[in-house]
């Protein structure tokens, strides 16, 4: 059997199921953004910070009520695109296999530092379970 009828017998029907997190995990709302930032906490190390705030704190009838509960934000001041966009996945998978619970009970906003490009896979796992940790998630 050769690589191509290998691949061509998976078909649609036998593809893995993506394990990616869900973009319906993911906040879209700039309402939740600055509400975060604004009336959250926030805990933070030299390498991320880590916004949050209890979902009940957001009105049930404000527009922002109904999006994700996670979102990773990696500023311009970290480097190119493409460095930015890594550490992005990184912390997304992290979040996806280690951190991530069931049930949120807030909203959460991950902020990379530029010192983050320094660690390695396992020391921002360890980072990001820690800073959850200190706020009582």
């Amino acid at each position: 059997m050769t690589v191509a009828s290998a691949q061509s017998s998976l078909g649609p029907a036998n593809s893995p199921k993506s394990e990616s997190l869900p973009r319906s995990r993911i906040i879209r709302r700039r309402a939740v953004f600055d509400a975060t930032r604004n009336k959250g906490r926030r805990v933070s190390s030299r390498y991320l910070a880590l916004n949050f705030l209890p979902r009940e704190m957001v009105k049930p009838g404000n527009p922002a009520g109904g999006t994700g509960t996670v979102a990773f934000l990696t500023p311009k001041r970290i480097g190119a695109a493409t460095v930015r966009n890594k550490l992005r996945r990184r912390m997304r998978e992290i979040y996806r296999r280690y951190v991530a619970q069931p049930s949120e009970k807030a909203y959460l906003v991950w902020v990379a530092r530029p010192p983050a490009l320094e660690l390695p896979f396992e020391a921002l796992k360890k980072c990001m379970t820690e800073l959850r940790k200190r706020a009582g998630l």
